[in-house]
């Protein structure tokens, strides 16, 4: 038995360690079999191992790239492994390029897992976000707060330190309750409308717009992206599920945005 069918028994019996020296060897012997890293990288992501994951997928872009091709499979392991080391931006852009080459039926059972890492990649930036908000205001509140201490050590004023801190306080309760009503996130927004998006849908490409907006481009316009200005048909156009998703619960929280 070869190496590479090693690998596949070993992986098909749970033993991924074992799976993935096996198609280490079989890289060995066809270092150039883009399908041997992405195995591998399968291999890597049952064990966690996340840098791993990505060099092997990468390496598998490279090989598919360099002969004009590309990889569902492999730009999802990209995704998921940029999504694991923290890698948003990264994560993102490889999640949106597979939604887009994954309309097929061929690859139907890789869509929900995309959506489901791109819908992660949102949620995980939405809540990074807040919380440097949150620490910029206990930042802020705190300065304050020792300027106005320092204050009236100074003068030697202590109900005018009482007054101060009780307006601080007010102010510091107002400013959280704005912060209720955030600015809605660009990656929310059609970038032909600027508006919050209802119906997203991803191009080739990888650039998200309200199916409405980019259908009247295309048919006004032309057939080329508003944004990338390569070719692009109303037949390229893929639904972004996991976006609508996210768009949903953004406006189910802030239902300002669609007012």
């Amino acid at each position: 038995m070869n190496p590479r069918e090693q690998g596949k028994l070993y992986f098909q019996k749970g033993k991924f360690t074992a799976a993935a020296e096996s198609y280490t060897e079989a890289i060995t012997l066809e270092p150039t079999v883009a399908a041997l890293y992405q195995n591998r990288a399968l291999c890597f992501q049952k064990l966690s191992r996340w840098a791993d994951v990505l060099a092997d997928s990468e390496q598998a872009l490279k090989l598919l790239e360099s002969s004009g091709s590309s990889s569902v499979k492999a730009l999802y392991l990209q995704g998921t492994a940029n999504l694991n080391l923290r890698r948003l931006d990264s994560a993102q852009e490889s999640f949106e390029r597979a939604l887009s080459q994954s309309s097929s039926p061929e690859f139907a059972s890789y869509r929900p897992s995309i959506e489901k890492g791109l819908c992660s990649v949102h949620a995980q930036k939405w809540e990074e976000e807040q919380a440097r908000l949150e620490s910029e205001d206990h930042a802020n509140y705190s300065l304050v707060q020792d300027l106005i201490t320092e204050a009236a050590q100074l003068d030697g004023h202590t109900q005018a330190l009482h007054d101060l801190e009780t307006q601080v306080a007010d102010l510091c309760r107002r400013a959280v309750a704005q912060r209720e009503r955030p600015q809605v996130p660009e990656c929310l927004c059609c970038q032909i409308t600027f508006e919050v998006i209802k119906d997203p849908v991803l191009t080739p490409s990888g650039q998200t717009f309200e199916r409405d907006a980019i259908e009247c481009h295309l048919a006004q316009n032309g057939q080329w992206d508003p944004v990338t200005r390569h070719p692009l048909t109303k037949a390229q156009l893929v639904p972004n599920h996991a976006l609508r998703l996210v768009v949903e619960d953004f406006v189910k929280r802030n239902p300002w945005a669609v007012a």
